[in-house]
């Protein structure tokens, strides 16, 4: 299994995070909000600022694993914040 990595640009619409791929189970992804950053907060499709799943606060990370299909996205109350995420099982 292959480890990836990226810098995400979080918007204040949903914006993708990550998504496994057609018969893809057991992707895992972590996601950092670096320690100079706003909140981002994690979730569905459908993640607002008012409705998410996690709030994911500067300095933190959080880490899940994905089942085939899913995808987790991000969103900020304003501007844009960029994030890391990583994959292992891509």
């Amino acid at each position: 299994m292959a480890l990836t990595h990226a810098q995400v640009s979080v918007g204040t619409t949903a914006t993708l995070l990550s998504a496994t791929g057609a018969g893809r189970d057991g992707q895992t992804v972590l996601v950092q909000n670096p320690t100079t950053g706003q909140s981002v907060y994690i979730g569905g499709t459908g993640v607002t600022t008012a409705s998410y799943g996690f709030l994911l606060l500067a300095g933190t990370a959080f880490a899940i694993e994905l089942q085939d299909g899913e995808g987790i996205y991000g969103v900020v109350a304003s501007s844009t914040q960029t994030v890391g995420v990583i994959r292992q099982g891509v």
